[in-house]
């Protein structure tokens, strides 16, 4: 078996591996079990004939239903198991307002956004999470770009596992020089969002919600530390059960 750190596909280029990284266990995470990546979307055979090779069965789609009604998934197919996840909408979200026409009013930064997410939508990384556990093959997940609710939830894996802040903090901050090549394709992805484009209908390469910037892993991971004072602690307050939180640490360095 071939593993990859970055999966060779033509049609994604933010489709990587969590493997790879040390852990304070003095183990490497395992190659194979865990991929993370931006939206499958038109897939050619050659693609999805990889994915299927690197023995990836089941697909977990976090966007909403308006992104997968436009775009699907071109893992909703017979060969994988397809799971519709979406973070944003849900009827057990604690105190987030998603309605807002322009997300980008009153952006004060990822950090902060991705603290709010954690709290606010606990529901959700519980049912993320029994998903990643109970896969037997290797589990592909993936919101639009493959950065920031795909980055939170790639953070507590390796949270679990033992990996150390800076390591995190690189994996998360690469997705934004990943995507550089599929701007393009993006950006017909995203028309409907005005705010990411310029008077002409193209991405707006410099926009603040593009960008992966260091500090705000660091400060999510710091948040975590300070208020649960380890990643057990705060999955445990989203009814995460021990077995399965030990069962994500033993598929990821077991």
């Amino acid at each position: 078996m071939k593993y990859y750190k970055r999966l060779p596909l033509e049609r994604m280029s933010n489709c990587r591996d969590l493997g790879g990284y040390p852990t304070k266990y003095g183990s490497i995470t395992n190659f194979g079990v865990f991929v993370r990546s931006e939206a499958p979307v038109n897939l050619g055979k050659d693609d999805i004939q990889l994915l299927k090779d690197y023995k990836i069965t089941r697909s977990l789609d976090f966007r909403g239903n308006d992104d997968i009604e436009k775009f699907p998934s071109s893992l909703n197919c017979k060969d994988f198991e397809y799971i519709h996840l979406p973070m944003f909408g849900r009827a057990d979200a604690l105190g987030f307002d998603s309605d807002k026409d322009d997300p980008s009013i009153g952006f004060t930064g990822w950090g902060k956004n991705y603290i709010m997410w954690l709290e606010s939508f606990k529901g959700w990384v519980k049912d993320v999470f029994h998903q990643l556990a109970t896969c037997e093959n290797a589990c592909q997940y993936n919101c639009n770009a493959g950065k920031d609710r795909t980055g939170i939830i790639s953070a507590l894996i390796l949270l679990v596992a033992g990996v150390e802040p800076s390591d995190i903090a690189f994996d998360y901050c690469i997705s934004r020089a990943m995507l550089k090549p599929r701007f393009p394709d993006l950006a017909k992805q995203w028309a409907s969002q005005e705010y990411l484009m310029d008077s002409e209908g193209r991405l707006i390469a410099n926009h603040p919600f593009l960008y992966t910037p260091r500090n705000a892993m660091e400060q999510l991971i710091k948040y975590i530390n300070s208020q649960y004072k380890n990643p057990e602690n705060y999955l445990l307050s989203c009814n995460i059960s021990e077995k399965e939180i030990m069962e994500i640490r033993h598929k990821m360095i077991g």
